[in-house]
């Protein structure tokens, strides 16, 4: 019964790390292309939670066919703020980009907060009420989903980098942007396209844990942090890193919950940081910028 127990508790961590590698990729991506560390991005997640929420909630959409919705709506905010505010912060000290994004971030929080106040809300999706029996393990469908999906996008993402013209645009901006720009790049361009991208997915992984877990608009501090956990984890700008820097996270917080006590979540991602930035600044898979 020890080792069912045991077994059952990081198979729900490793569920709960494919939505943290999901929730963490489009800041990993943003960072390894312009260097900008975004303060706001669990805001972003949590506009994409609400953003199934209140189209399930008010026009009965499907919850599965929100997650576009969230890529389309949450990306466009993301361009938007890149190319008409942070474009102005590169080559510039990182604690600028820092300031502003937190600037941003409590601007949304604050917005949400009029919007929808500040009431916890619950989905109920029929057919993710019911988990998976195998054997002696329960498996909720719900984040069996979130988590088969996050994990897609980061391969996706890894895809699109690696294989396609503009994964090569903005890999080459990423590495020499003056060189990118002789050779007809737009680096404006590109870095904007990069934001919607990582912001988009970041909307998408709200969309994930609006499936099973509450929607309120103070949830993004906490993704905040979490994802920054989870990008040192996997290694700063390296971007299929965060699916073990989430799995990392996701099983050391799912073995405290059991076998400690639920309220130590935050306590063990700062723990995580500490130890990864002391002993590997290059994340777990030693891929990652040692800053």
């Amino acid at each position: 019964m020890i080792l069912v127990d045991l077994a059952q508790t990081i198979l729900n961590g490793v569920l709960q790390g494919g939505v943290y590698a999901a929730a963490a990729v489009g800041l990993s991506l943003i960072f390894g292309v312009s260097g900008i560390l975004n303060a706001a991005h669990g805001e972003l997640i949590m506009l994409g939670a609400f953003t199934t929420y209140w189209l399930s909630h008010l026009y009965h959409v499907d919850a599965l066919l929100t997650l576009p919705i969230s890529f389309v709506l949450v990306g466009a905010l993301g361009y938007g703020l890149q190319y008409f505010v942070l474009n102005r912060t590169l080559g510039r000290p990182l604690l600028l980009s820092l300031l502003v994004t937190f600037g941003i971030s409590l601007v949304l929080v604050n917005v949400a907060l009029r919007l929808w106040s500040a009431d916890h809300r619950m989905m109920q999706i029929p057919y993710f009420q019911h988990s998976l029996l195998l054997g002696p393990f329960v498996i909720p469908l719900s984040r069996v989903v979130a988590c088969v999906v996050g994990v897609g996008m980061v391969i996706g993402l890894s895809w699109l980098l690696a294989a396609t013209r503009l994964g090569r645009k903005i890999r080459a901006t990423a590495q020499d942007w003056e060189m990118a720009r002789l050779l007809g790049v737009n680096p404006r361009t590109v870095y904007a396209t990069t934001f919607a991208i990582g912001a988009g997915i970041s909307g998408v992984a709200g969309s994930l844990i609006a499936f099973y877990a509450p929607v309120e608009p103070n949830m993004g501090l906490t993704y905040t942090l979490f994802a920054f956990a989870v990008v040192v984890l996997g290694g700063l700008g390296y971007t299929p890193g965060v699916v073990w820097g989430g799995l990392t996270l996701g099983v050391a917080q799912a073995l405290t919950e059991t076998y400690l006590e639920s309220g130590l979540s935050l306590l063990v991602a700062f723990a995580l940081l500490y130890v990864i930035l002391r002993f590997m600044p290059a994340g777990i898979m030693g891929k990652g910028r040692a800053e």
